[in-house]
């Protein structure tokens, strides 16, 4: 028998940011040994997503999902070298790894639309785990075994739904199989990059930011006391959202608002000062805000934030509308409704019957002058 040439995988794991399995035994490159299946041990192999939103404690999932295959891999110098050595100069020749002789315990790891997953503004991990499982029987020596796992993300584009993930998509599992004291068992296992520097996939970041509707009115004669009605279209990959007056929504379930694939409708008022809050939104979401005018006049319409507009003359019964525009980590949208000056149309709404009343009595005393004036003549 060669001598032994790796005494303890718990040194050699330290070398390779291992994730450990079970205390081990002496590993022996003895190659001729009879198969006796062992217990098997389990790699647990974690991804995670941190979810940010500077108000929610909790938000919609993102819709992301990943898929895992394992394989059996040929050990080269570019997914960690044909032979490993330990700290005390131990060197073991890796070998692919046989087929079935590793497997994952999941298929895939989601974070879907219409699940919450936990938030806050500094940012919550949600970590979910696929395992795996060396099967002894489908080894017939003791030895460094390769295999690769691969990631794939979907959408293909994480980006395209506001998720940031541009980790590596590939890991490299080697496996180590020992003598027991009935025949082979599982040392251990180590999880790389290729470089030994990994030992789990990267973690993806979910943004979810907030977009704040406000109404000002201002001039002499603007109705600071009057709710102007408002409507709005939220389009976020038909990811649910919260929305609240007046405060932030602080719960999964304060006001929440169904998603819908082609754009999600609210509706609020807001007099002088009110603000809308419309929550947990992602980076890639877009907002569109219409005002109704319920006054008698001609209010002088602008918007500031979202999509800005000059000043526009917006009629009693009609509406403005800002267009639809992204929201951003400081987004907000401020509908600025201006009167100084009474429209002639609101003259005759608000002081019409008055006004008649005043000139039907100035008539009738015309009237009653030249009845005066036939009678003395």
């Amino acid at each position: 028998m060669k001598k032994t040439f790796i005494r303890k995988l718990a040194v050699l794991s330290l070398c390779f940011a291992a994730v450990t399995a079970t205390s081990i035994s002496a590993y022996a490159a003895d190659l001729t040994q009879g198969v006796a299946e062992s217990s098997d041990t389990t790699l647990n192999i974690t991804k995670t997503i941190k979810v940010t939103n500077p108000d929610l404690n909790s938000v919609d999932g993102p819709g992301m999902n990943y898929s895992y295959v394992i394989q059996p891999e040929n050990p080269s110098q570019t997914n960690g070298g044909v032979t490993v050595t330990d700290p005390s100069d131990h060197t073991g020749t890796v070998h692919q790894g046989p087929t079935g002789g590793a497997t994952l315990s999941v298929s895939g790891l989601s974070w879907p639309v219409g699940t919450a997953v936990d938030a806050s503004a500094a940012g919550t991990d949600n970590t979910k785990t696929l395992q795996v499982t060396a099967d002894v029987s489908k080894f017939s020596a003791p030895g460094i075994y390769r295999y690769k796992i691969t990631e794939t993300p979907s959408p293909a584009d994480p980006a395209s739904i506001g998720v940031t993930d541009e980790g590596d998509r590939v890991r490299y599992l080697d496996v180590y199989i020992v003598n027991s004291g009935t025949g082979l068992g599982i040392g251990g296992y180590t999880l790389h990059d290729g470089s030994n520097a990994k030992k789990t996939f990267d973690d993806a970041v979910f943004e979810t930011l907030n977009i704040i509707l406000e109404n000002e009115v201002v001039g002499n004669m603007g109705d600071r006391q009057n709710q102007f009605p408002f409507e709005g279209l939220v389009k976020d990959n038909g990811r649910s959202f919260f929305a609240k007056k007046s405060q932030a929504p602080q719960a999964v379930n304060d006001n929440k608002v169904p998603g819908e694939a082609s754009g999600s409708g609210i509706t609020t008022t807001l007099a002088h000062g009110e603000k809308y809050y419309v929550s947990g939104l992602s980076k890639v979401s877009n907002v569109n805000y219409t005002e109704n005018n319920n006054t008698p006049d001609v209010y002088s319409v602008s918007i500031e934030g979202g999509t800005p507009s000059d000043p526009s003359p917006v009629a009693a019964g009609s509406s403005k509308t800002m267009g639809e525009t992204a929201v951003t980590p400081a987004a907000y949208v401020k509908f600025i409704n201006s009167l100084d000056a009474v429209s002639p149309t609101g003259v005759v709404l608000r002081y019409g019957a008055p006004l008649s009343v005043v000139a039907a009595g100035a008539v009738l005393m015309m009237i009653n002058r030249k009845s005066k004036s036939s009678d003395e003549a």
